[in-house]
């Protein structure tokens, strides 16, 4: 019973040290409901550079995505979300109620920009 108890200890231990160790780790999840949208990804740290330059020319915006930070991001005027980024962690914040339904696309658009931009 102990050799099995080992055996499986060891094999966990290795497969999750070889899903981190590649770099391809990627954890993405979205909360759409009446009042707010919510967007949070984790991914490999190797991919913030690439994140970030998409970011910068679809918001015409330079975000430092691997320094911690929190900021409300203009999307057209009247239109706001909240990000909060540091280096492998992405989420991004949405009121729905006070917002417009243009913004919520755009929003929608660009997070699914960013899904595409982190499964390459």
């Amino acid at each position: 019973m102990k050799n099995i108890f080992y055996s499986i200890a060891i094999l966990f231990t290795a497969l999750s040290f070889g899903c981190h160790s590649s770099g391809g780790y990627l954890s993405v999840s979205t909360i759409d409901n009446q009042s707010d949208f919510k967007f949070e990804a984790n991914y490999a740290d190797s991919k913030t550079d690439k994140l970030e330059k998409y970011l910068d020319s679809a918001l015409n915006n330079e975000l430092p995505l691997d320094q911690n930070i929190d900021l409300f991001v203009n999307l057209n005027g009247s239109d706001k979300f909240n990000l909060k980024a540091k280096k492998g962690w992405l989420e991004i914040n949405f009121d729905k109620r006070n917002s417009t339904a243009a913004g919520y696309m755009k929003l929608k658009k660009l997070t699914e920009g960013i899904k595409k931009k982190l499964t390459k």
